[in-house]
């Protein structure tokens, strides 16, 4: 099965030799050349992993690192640098980059990298399958839900919606991020029906765990499950 592939470079003979290069192996790769299109991108479509120039115009790669980052299930990222960026390398490594590549690169070292990239991805997504805050345990592996330890029957698109939120608790989801992280699980896009199911995994939760806010309301934004319980006081 192809990966998904974006690549952020405002050189246009650069996107060219990646997506050439890459195309023909197992990736599937989208290039952009305009950084601010790309901030909009990323939000919109789910991608195995993006490879990211760091000094463009209009909007610093530094900006759209910490975009992604912000991203539920953030895709790995692989700095593309200039000979002797070392200071850089280090700030986009400390900044939560997962690798870099200096320019000009062999076509076959990329796809290395990125095959490391992601198997180490890969084995720290099935390492990480139980979740906790705020008193609501969910298991991934096992796909069973607590809330103050009683168990919550949820439906797989329920569950799915409350893993995504329970990954990054206290962090705010758009409904078209919630949307993309059930795609991402295998699930048809859920179009507005998305609040029909959050209404109902809070009605389970309630039903066992009276006294808990398990998932917010940010009004005009989404919906967020909160670490913990904020006091009334």
């Amino acid at each position: 099965m192809s990966r998904h592939i974006l690549a952020i470079d405002d050189e246009a003979q650069m996107l060219d030799l990646i997506t050439a290069c890459l195309n023909s192996t197992d990736f599937q790769v989208t290039g952009i050349s305009d950084p601010a299109k790309a901030s909009g991108m990323i939000r919109q479509k789910t991608y195995d992993l993006v490879l990211l120039d760091i000094m463009m115009p209009k909007k610093s790669g530094w900006e759209l690192l910490e975009e992604i980052r912000r991203l539920p299930d953030s895709p790995p990222v692989i700095m593309l640098t200039a000979l002797g960026e070392t200071n850089q390398v280090v700030r986009g490594l400390h900044e939560g980059a997962d690798d870099y590549i200096t320019k000009p690169f062999e076509p076959s070292e990329l796809a290395a990298r990125m095959d490391a990239v992601l198997r180490r991805g890969s084995m720290k997504r099935e390492k990480m399958t139980a979740y906790e805050a705020n008193g609501v345990e969910v298991d991934t592996a096992s796909r069973t839900v607590k809330a103050d330890g009683r168990e919550v029957v949820l439906t797989k698109k329920e569950f799915d919606l409350l893993a995504c939120l329970i990954r990054s608790p206290g962090q705010v989801f758009t409904r078209d991020q919630l949307l993309d992280a059930a795609a991402a699980a295998g699930e048809e896009r859920l179009d507005r029906s998305i609040d029909a199911h959050i209404k109902n995994i809070r009605e389970k939760m309630k039903a066992v765990a009276p006294e808990k806010t398990v998932i917010e309301t940010i009004w005009g934004v989404g919906y967020r499950l909160p670490e913990k319980e904020e006091s009334s006081a």
